[in-house]
């Protein structure tokens, strides 16, 4: 599953799948250090920027399901890719049944039609294939990268020029040991100057009632020398609250991307694994609550301390349908993101039971750096934030106050305001909103200036700022 940039980029499945490395908090910093920001966009998606903070809250941005919330794709189960490349969107999806994949691409995002059926990849126990353009590669047959499930459920690597016909590397070998039914992402970090595979980790018994579903990141420096040269970065599972928690929620796939400069994962979580409670015949309209699967997102800013807020919190990135949707129990994987996802109307069932479901591809939008922020309500809400060198330019907002306001100032080093470098009492609703300032002539004088912000919020959101 995952989440495009404004030029929507890719997803998958839905559920727990995302890019990970270890399951920790988000790395520390020093809050006094002053941070470089090179008039580049800086997102409020964790803990990073807040210094201080006074009645604000954290808040995931709003997500849009269109074609009202209804399915935009059912000629197939997702377990797939979805990229927008060469002004197209193009879909990777699996065949009704498990008969390999098939190649679909669309103008709009929306209306998708068939292409052609993807070969080449000698596909071996649950189909899964995770496509990501290598904007590292030197030859055109490398140009895209295919995580698929190779024999014994393990992860395979083919490359590709076109997305339809593929070579599979390792003589369609594995790369990689065991790696259990789920996604295998492949993809280039540009950060570290390697690839990054996320796939699966089984704690426990693996395949058996003792199962338990974890996430296992590995790297390779030199991937065009050797396709097998990888090794483990991290192994994780959910276990924050002892390892009871495996009752409560299993992290089933893992794809991740870099967006301004953050690691983003989106995480298909298994919650209530097995437990059938709610009933074990087959039951299409009435939502679940156990035995289901929901779609969070993660953030890092280092690739290795995760910070897992929204599923501790219970606050998936998309929420599941209600009764009688398509999407009720089951999600898997310009100035907007757009997420793709499948979706079932059943639950995930054990070996024992057998649940007749069916599923589509779903499509969520949120907009532009808008996935998560932080907030306040009627009572207002404050945030000074760490301290920044001051670049050329002027100030832009992203904040979400329809129906409230905020205010803005600059605060030197000292944590002092500065005449003439405040705002007061907006009320909009922008992605860019350049402050108002009571004197605009100041700005020229702290350009390479440490300073602050201090933010006032009312009924509104914040989720990013820049300096240009």
């Amino acid at each position: 599953m995952r989440l495009a940039p404004p030029s929507p980029r890719r997803f998958e499945w839905g559920l727990a799948i995302a890019f990970l490395l270890l399951s920790s908090g988000a790395a520390e910093v020093e809050a006094s250090d002053p941070v470089r920001i090179d008039r580049e966009v800086q997102l409020l998606v964790d803990s990073h920027w807040v210094d201080q903070s006074h009645n604000v809250t954290r808040r995931l941005g709003s997500v849009t399901k269109v074609n009202g919330g209804g399915p935009i794709f059912t000629d197939g189960w997702f377990y797939g890719t979805v990229l927008h490349d060469a002004g197209r969107f193009k879909l990777w999806f699996r065949k009704p049944g498990t008969q390999g994949f098939g190649y679909a691409e669309s103008l709009d995002g929306l209306s998708f039609e068939k292409v052609a059926d993807v070969t080449g990849i000698p596909f071996a126990g649950d189909y899964t294939l995770a496509v990501e353009i290598d904007s590292s590669a030197t030859e055109p047959a490398r140009r895209y990268l295919g995580g698929f499930d190779a024999q014994g459920m393990a992860a395979g690597l083919a490359f590709s020029e076109d997305g339809i016909h593929w070579r599979a590397a390792n003589e369609g070998r594995p790369v990689t040991g065991r790696a259990a039914d789920s996604y295998n992402q492949f993809l280039w970090d540009p950060n570290a100057r390697a690839h990054r595979l996320f796939t699966r980790t089984d704690f426990g018994t693996a395949g058996g009632a003792g199962e338990i579903r974890g996430t296992r990141s590995m790297a390779n420096s030199r991937l065009n020398e050797s396709v097998t040269d990888w090794h483990v970065v991290s192994e994780w599972k959910f276990d924050r609250e002892g390892n009871r928690e495996a009752g409560r929620r299993q992290v089933y796939a893992v794809t991740g991307w870099i967006w301004r400069g953050i690691y983003f994962a989106l995480l298909s979580v298994y919650e209530y694994p097995g437990d059938l409670s709610e009933g074990k015949e087959t039951d299409l309209v009435r939502r679940h609550e156990r035995d289901v699967m929901n779609f969070y997102i993660a953030t890092s800013r280092d690739a290795e301390h995760w910070d897992f807020h929204w599923v501790y919190a219970s606050q998936p990135i998309i929420p599941r349908g209600q009764d009688g949707t398509f999407d009720k129990d089951l999600l898997s994987r310009g100035d907007e993101h757009w997420l793709y996802y499948a979706g079932a109307n059943e639950r995930h069932g054990t070996p024992e039971t057998s649940f007749q479901r069916t599923s589509a591809i779903g499509l969520a939008k949120i907009r532009r750096d808008r996935l998560a922020g932080w907030g306040a309500n009627e009572t207002p809400g404050e945030i000074v934030t760490r301290p920044f060198q001051w670049p050329v330019g002027n100030l832009r907002l992203n904040v979400e106050a329809p129906n409230g306001s905020f205010d803005v100032s600059v605060l030197n080093e000292a944590g002092e305001a500065i005449p003439g470098l405040a705002a007061r009492g907006k009320t909009l609703d922008r992605l860019e909103c350049v402050p108002d300032w009571d004197d605009p002539g100041q700005l020229a004088t702290i350009t390479g200036q440490t300073v602050r912000l201090k933010i006032t919020l009312q009924n509104a959101v914040w989720y990013a700022f820049e300096v240009r």
